[in-house]
């Protein structure tokens, strides 16, 4: 039987997170215990968060920023829920970057925040697309 190693694309959610976390927990393998146990969460939260952005992105890409919206006997104009959803899940992003970094020391943080932003902004099978 052959061993067919899925494409990013073609992974479950669960999948991707789990695949991003082991790439991510790479980046804290220096961390002392104490604060490893700490980071385990926010390093989840981190891949849950960059894969629901990666759904959210495609969601948009694929949609109208503004669209028609009937509620009744009106019909309106709205942003999309979509990009409602992207800009409160990017600030999470955020905040969760942050978090992340601040525990590391101070001579890695600038070498694991790139580390971390590349992640986030090329996920693994973004440029095959």
């Amino acid at each position: 039987m052959q061993n067919s190693k899925k494409s990013y694309e073609e992974l479950e959610t669960a999948q991707k997170i789990e695949e991003n976390r082991k790439k991510i927990r790479k980046l804290f393998r220096e961390l002392p215990k104490e604060k490893m146990q700490f980071a385990e969460g926010l390093i989840f939260q981190f891949c849950v968060t960059t894969v629901t952005l990666e759904r959210l992105v495609d969601e948009i890409n694929t949609s109208d920023v503004i669209e028609n919206f009937k509620q009744g006997a009106q019909e309106l104009r709205r942003e999309n829920p979509a990009l409602k959803s992207y800009n409160t899940t990017i600030k999470s992003f955020t905040a969760l970057s942050k978090s992340l970094l601040d525990l590391l020391p101070e001579t890695t943080q600038k070498q694991a925040g790139e580390a971390l932003m590349n992640f986030a902004t090329k996920p693994p099978g973004a440029a095959k697309k």
